[in-house]
């Protein structure tokens, strides 16, 4: 699965660079920490050959990831005190550009996913754990005359972006499609009309953005050594991968990461895991600091032999989270809002066995700025 877009393979000075002449890619420059590289390889996403494109992915996402973090800019960005806030209004968004649309799930899984990749020009900045929303092209059925309603998603790259120069922001967005239950039969005319502007889009493509919004999912920094426990369904992951990109690839001057990052993931099945070989990268590269515990419902059991679910996987780590709770960690959680009943019921039943009140126990956790919820 290819979802990070800039660099497939670094070539150090002097070594043989032979594959350059490949169509495939495109030259650039790149800085790695205090190492001097020559211009690197990118992946030319016009290419849509499988093979070679698949041939790749490995290698571009160890380089990106490698222990050896990669210098971003500008640091401006570190700059602000506060969050930018709807820098660009509904009546009056912003033309971005598309630069890549990829499919990031394999050929099982349910849906299609696809990471989306827009050069904003570094005239909307963005935090980490905000949204972006979209206009998609067209006029509103409900409202002759009007433009389409706005629809937010969570932003799934850092301030920096996937190219690291703070020029472009990611998106992350499963292709809402409708099955008619009689048929069996796609219906196109009740497709989601923005998801489906957005994963069918081109390189070069315009679209209308707003924002950025949201302040409930932004990474506190105020102790590096802090815990975070992130709980995504889906396409729930943009905001974790923005933060873990910060936390264990970027290298930010003014933010040196030592605490804990524990992702939950719930998906399909393998074929359905979004940004794998990121997160496995920094579990290699960082045991200390990450653990990444998967839930896959079609493939895996819970104890009851029922389909195994994100609340399934907090349930069997229950003791740890809530001893973590107690001692200060945040909680996050994002995907899809029906994701949210199941998990608190796991939860107001495993405080009850430790003979904890869990509406009192929410109410503190939400007093101190620990509970932080996007859902949809």
């Amino acid at each position: 699965m290819g979802f990070c877009f800039q660099v497939a393979v670094a070539v150090p000075v002097g070594t043989d660079s032979t594959l350059r002449s490949a169509p495939l890619f495109k030259t650039q420059n790149l800085r790695l920490g205090e190492k001097s590289w020559a211009p690197v390889l990118s992946l030319d996403l016009k290419s849509r050959n499988p093979r070679l494109r698949n041939r790749y992915v490995v290698c571009m996402s160890v380089q990106q990831a490698s222990k050896s973090k990669v210098a971003v800019s500008p640091l401006e960005l570190e700059e602000r005190s506060q969050p930018p806030l709807n820098l660009y209004k509904p009546k009056e968004p912003y033309t971005a550009t598309i630069v890549s649309v990829e499919r990031v799930v394999g050929a099982k899984a349910p849906g299609e996913t696809c990471h989306i990749v827009i050069d904003h020009g570094g005239n909307v900045p963005y935090w980490e754990g905000q949204s972006y929303g979209v206009i998609p092209p067209g006029e509103n059925p409900k409202k002759p005359g009007n433009p389409h309603n706005v629809r937010l998603y969570s932003i799934a790259s850092t301030r920096y972006g996937d190219s690291f120069d703070g020029k472009t922001a990611s998106l992350c967005v499963r292709r809402a499609v409708y099955y008619d239950p009689e048929s069996g039969k796609e219906d196109p005319s009740k497709s989601g009309i923005c998801s489906n502007f957005l994963c069918n889009s081109k390189p070069g493509d315009k679209v209308l953005i707003t924002g950025p919004s949201g302040k409930i999912m932004l990474l506190p920094e105020d102790n590096p050594n802090a815990t975070h426990i992130m709980i995504a369904t889906g396409t729930g992951i943009a905001p974790f991968r923005g933060y873990l990109r910060r936390m264990f690839m970027e290298s930010v001057p003014t933010y040196k990461f030592g605490g804990l990052a524990w992702l939950f993931l719930g998906v399909a099945n393998p074929d359905s895991l979004l940004y794998d070989d990121e997160f496995t990268k920094y579990l290699q590269d960082y045991p200390d600091n990450f653990r990444y515990d998967k839930a896959l419902s079609r493939e895996q059991k819970n104890k009851k032999g029922g389909k195994m679910y994100v609340q399934d996987k907090i349930e069997e780590y229950s003791d740890e989270i809530f001893k973590r709770l107690d001692g200060g960690a945040h909680i996050y959680f994002c995907g899809l809002k029906g994701m949210m009943p199941g998990i608190q019921e796991t939860l107001k039943r495993v405080a009850e066995q430790r003979g904890e009140s869990w509406d009192q126990k929410l109410s503190q956790l939400k007093k101190n700025k620990q509970w932080h919820v996007e859902v949809y």
